[in-house]
Parts: structure tokens; C-alpha cells; sequence
């Protein structure tokens, strides 16, 4: 029974150590991951608060690179740029006053023909009209001989008048019937009828001759040698080479620094007029101011004069001609403007600003007054001072005060 017991006893004294091994190593398994967790979360935290913060540092501010250019005050001529259309001055529907037969033509008589002022344009036949003045001559001569006879009765009569009655004047009814004085009245009378008629026949016979009354060019004919014509019938239409006239729309709030002439005469704004793409230009005159607005833009409307539109007074400048109905570009040039700054018109800002490059290198904002704006320039009053340096090129958010450079300008300039 003793060693029986012994037995049992060995048996659980080595039954013990076999659990203990077991729970060993599981625990290995748990901790040991924790444990280089907590070491790695422990160093990171070391790290963290071992290590210095960088300081932070204000952005360096950039100087701008900016192209400028100097202030300059001049006097400048005001032009105002328009549009306009070319129309005759003097045109004409050529009429005779005489009816018959077209017996001859100058030999410009064609579309597109040149004739100076007082040139026979065509002759109608004039031998009828030849006649009627021979026939007016001799009734003119019938008229005068009549009159002479009258006279002669008239100092007889006045001879018996005195023998009957002496020196007395009698009734005057009485006498003026005695002495003639109604025939003498009535020859004379017809004297003047017959002298009418003939200046009318030697008229006519001078109307036979169809004549330019300013130089022209034939725009069309209606006739040719042969034609029988009548009085009021319509021969050509003429338009005066002299002088063309151009009529441009302009914006009412410019007129005042047009000088428009108040009547015949009177000087007017001068003007260039630019056709053919710009290639040729002419001198011009502005010479009048229509009453009325044009209907579709409101804007005032002038005339101004060209002379010489055909270049036929001075053929060796070799200008091509202006055309009716020809659309060209004109400027007028209006007043002067004294003591301006002309700056271009990109430089303007906001409509009323500029930005000025300043001597610590900074930009500077100015509000300025504008006189004049015209498609390249404006012209400035005040604002600005010579040698001030105008900031040209575009900038994106100026700021007034921020740092710039000029374009051209070294650092230590």
C-alpha cells in the first residue's frame, strides 16, 4: 500500500511542470508584441520632443517688373476721327430751253466726259430761230418808221394848235387829242413791242447753243446728233468737278471743338481725307452744319468740302480720284489743347487712374481728369509731372505701395 501510494505520488509531482510550460509561452505571445508597441510609441514621443520647431519666416516680397515711360507736356491738336460719304456739290439735269434738232455734240459728250465751265455741250438747229430773228429786225425797223412819221404829225399838229387858238392852253383833254399825243404814245409803244420780241428771238437763237454753266463730268445722256428735242426735255445730268463735299455723322458732345463757319465765308476746322484703304488723302474743309440729326445714330451731321476731287488741276500729284458715293475715313482737326499730357490710352485705369512708378521704387494710385480720348491717346490736364515715370505695362491686383521694378532701371538707379 506504501509504495503504491509512492507511486501516485511521483505521478502528480510530474503531471505539475507539464501545465506551467504551457502557459509560458502563450504569455511570450501576448506581451511581447505590447511590449515593442509601448517602446516604439515611447521613442516616437522622445523624438517628437527632443526635436527643435523650424521657425516660420514672412514671404519675401517680389519687386514687380513694370515698363514705364517719362512724363512730357506738350500742346496737342485735337482730332476727331470719323466716317463719311462722298456726294457732289453742284449737280445739275441738263434741259434746253429750245426745241428741234440736235445738229452737233462736243466730243466729250459722253458718260464719264470732261468739260469746262461755258463749253457747248450740243447745238440744236438754229435756222429757224435765224429766221424769226430777221423777221423781229424788220418789224423793229416798221415800228421806228412809224414813230418818225408820228413825229412829224406831232410839230404840225402843234403848229395848228397854236394858229387857232393862240397862246391859250385850252382844255387839256381838247389839246392832247388836237396835238397826237395818244398816237405818239402808241408808236412808241409798238416801237418797244417790236424791240422785245426781237431780243426774245435773238435769245433763242443763242439757247440753240446747249452750254455747261460750271465745269463737269457727264454722269448721263439721254440724246445724241439727230435727236429732236423738245423744251424741259432731260439731256444729261452733270456734277461739278470743282468740288466735292463728304457728310459725316459726329457725336453731338464734339461739336464743340469743331469750328463750324456761321455762314459762306467763314473759316472752318480743317480735315484729311483718307480713302483707298488709307493709301491717298486730301485736304478738306469743314463748311457747314446740318440742322437736323441722323435718324438711326443721333449724332449731328457736317458737310465738308473737298476741292479738286478728280485731281484735274494738278494731274502730276497722281492721286486717284474720289468717287461719288465713296465711303472714306476723315479727320478733323479741332482746337488745340496747351500744357497737356498725351498718354496712351491703355495707360488709363479704371477710367480715371494711372499708376505712377515712384522714386522708393513703389507704385503709386492718382486719380487724373481727363480732357480729350481719342482711339490711341488720351490727354491729361493734371495728375501727372514732368519727369514722373507712367507706368505702361499691365498689372494683375496692384496694390498702392507694392514694390516694383522699372523695366531699363538698375537696382541702384
Amino acid at each position: 500500500m506504501t509504495h503504491r501510494n509512492h507511486q501516485n505520488t511521483d505521478q502528480n509531482r510530474i503531471a505539475v511542470p507539464s501545465e506551467h510550460h504551457r502557459i509560458i509561452p502563450l504569455l511570450v505571445k501576448i506581451l511581447l508584441p505590447l511590449l515593442i508597441l509601448g517602446a516604439g510609441i515611447a521613442g516616437a514621443a522622445y523624438i517628437q520632443k527632443s526635436t527643435s520647431k523650424p521657425r516660420r519666416r514672412p514671404p519675401e516680397q517680389t519687386a514687380r517688373l513694370v515698363n514705364t515711360e517719362p512724363v512730357r507736356i506738350s500742346d496737342e491738336q485735337v482730332v476727331i476721327q470719323v466716317m463719311g460719304t462722298v456726294e457732289p456739290a453742284h449737280e445739275l439735269v441738263l434741259r434746253p430751253k429750245v426745241s428741234g434738232e440736235v445738229v452737233s455734240a462736243h466730243p466729250e459728250f459722253t458718260e464719264g466726259g470732261f468739260l469746262e465751265a461755258g463749253e457747248e455741250i450740243l447745238k440744236i438747229d438754229p435756222k429757224d430761230y435765224e429766221l424769226i430773228v430777221t423777221q423781229m429786225k424788220s418789224k423793229v425797223a416798221e415800228a421806228s418808221y412809224q414813230l418818225k412819221i408820228e413825229m412829224g404829225y406831232q410839230d404840225i399838229a402843234k403848229r395848228e394848235w397854236e394858229l387857232l387858238n393862240g397862246k391859250s392852253s385850252g382844255k387839256d383833254p381838247d389839246k392832247a387829242l388836237a396835238t397826237r399825243k395818244p398816237h405818239l404814245e402808241k408808236a412808241k409803244a409798238e416801237l418797244r413791242s417790236a424791240k422785245a420780241e426781237l431780243e426774245q428771238a435773238r435769245l433763242n437763237l443763242a439757247r440753240t447753243r446747249v452750254c455747261t454753266p460750271f465745269s463737269a463730268v457727264i454722269r448721263t445722256k439721254q440724246a445724241e446728233i439727230g435727236s429732236q428735242v423738245s423744251s424741259g426735255e432731260q439731256l444729261a445730268e452733270l456734277t461739278g468737278t470743282d468740288e466735292y463735299r463728304i457728310r459725316v455723322s459726329v457725336p453731338v458732345d464734339r461739336l464743340k471743338w469743331i469750328t463750324i463757319p456761321r455762314k459762306g465765308g467763314d473759316p472752318g476746322s480743317q480735315a484729311v481725307v483718307k480713302y483707298h484703304d488709307g493709301a491717298y488723302q486730301r485736304e478738306g474743309t469743314v463748311i457747314r452744319l446740318l440742322s437736323d440729326l441722323d435718324t438711326e445714330a443721333h449724332m449731328a451731321r457736317l458737310l465738308i468740302s473737298v476741292k479738286d476731287p478728280l485731281g484735274l488741276e494738278n494731274p502730276e500729284t497722281g492721286y486717284p480720284p474720289l468717287l461719288i458715293g465713296e465711303y472714306v475715313r476723315v479727320e478733323i482737326r479741332g482746337e488745340k489743347l496747351t500744357n497737356v499730357v498725351r498718354i496712351p490710352r491703355t495707360a488709363l485705369r479704371d477710367d480715371n487712374k494711372i499708376w505712377i512708378a515712384g522714386k522708393d521704387r513703389t507704385l503709386i494710385i492718382r486719380q487724373v481728369r481727363t480732357v480729350w480720348r481719342d482711339n490711341d491717346s488720351v490727354f491729361l490736364k493734371n495728375g501727372l509731372k514732368i519727369g514722373e515715370q507712367l507706368i505702361t505695362s499691365d498689372l494683375s491686383a496692384p496694390v498702392h505701395g507694392m514694390a516694383i521694378q522699372m523695366a531699363g532701371f538698375s537696382e541702384n538707379e
